[in-house]
């Protein structure tokens, strides 16, 4: 999938959800809108973007039993969308149907899908602790930024601190601060950002 289509997916919740549904199976149009709560018109033209991108596909299904229907499903592509409010957990991939040689279709039918279920399951529980965890580092990230408010310094050594404190190794930190600020001792700004911050404390 090419990054145009990606970024034009992932642009609206709506049109994830209908890309995500329709990876499962075909859908009809009045389904996609019952499914996202969007109206028939919005589903049809975030349905008309996927076509432009050339990810759409549109089938015809009739039969004893079926009244005629339009079906639209992904083409190419498979989106599972496991996201949750305030955190986007995506996958993309091609659609690469595994070619069927076991002895038991109908077995083997009712045990995969079971699995898939499960392992669904399973993602969707992830993506909720995963939720918790970002939810907890922003947490402590707003509490680092509050402390280094704390400490009254100046533009250049809040900014050195900050660095020293959000990059992950302090090897790193200095790196940064000689490669994008321009430092031109980023171990011996460092040390004195922080002999600063101390004595400010102490005061």
């Amino acid at each position: 999938m090419s990054a145009e289509v990606a970024s034009e997916i992932l642009s609206s919740r709506s049109r994830l959800k209908i890309a995500d549904m329709m990876s499962a199976r075909p859908r009809t149009l009045g389904e996609l809108a019952a499914k996202t709560g969007v109206s028939v018109q919005a589903v049809l033209k975030h349905l008309e973007k996927l076509d432009r991108l050339g990810v759409l596909e549109k089938r015809k299904v009739s039969g004893r039993g079926l009244s005629a229907r339009k079906l639209y499903a992904m083409k190419g592509f498979r989106i599972g969308d496991f996201s949750l409010e305030g955190l986007t957990v995506v996958s993309l991939s091609a659609r690469k149907p595994i070619r069927y040689e076991g002895s038991d279709p109908i077995g083997d039918l009712e045990r995969i899908a079971e699995d898939a279920l499960v392992q669904k399951r399973r993602v969707r529980e992830q993506a909720r602790k995963l939720g918790r965890s970002i939810a907890e580092l922003a947490e402590h990230e707003e509490r680092l930024d509050g402390l280094i408010d704390a400490l009254g310094l100046g533009d250049e050594d809040r900014l050195v601190v900050q660095t020293a404190f959000t990059e992950e190794t302090l090897e790193e930190a200095e790196r940064e601060l000689g490669r994008t600020h321009k430092v031109g001792d980023p171990r011996r700004s460092i040390a004195r950002a922080l002999a600063k911050a101390r004595r400010s404390v102490e005061k």
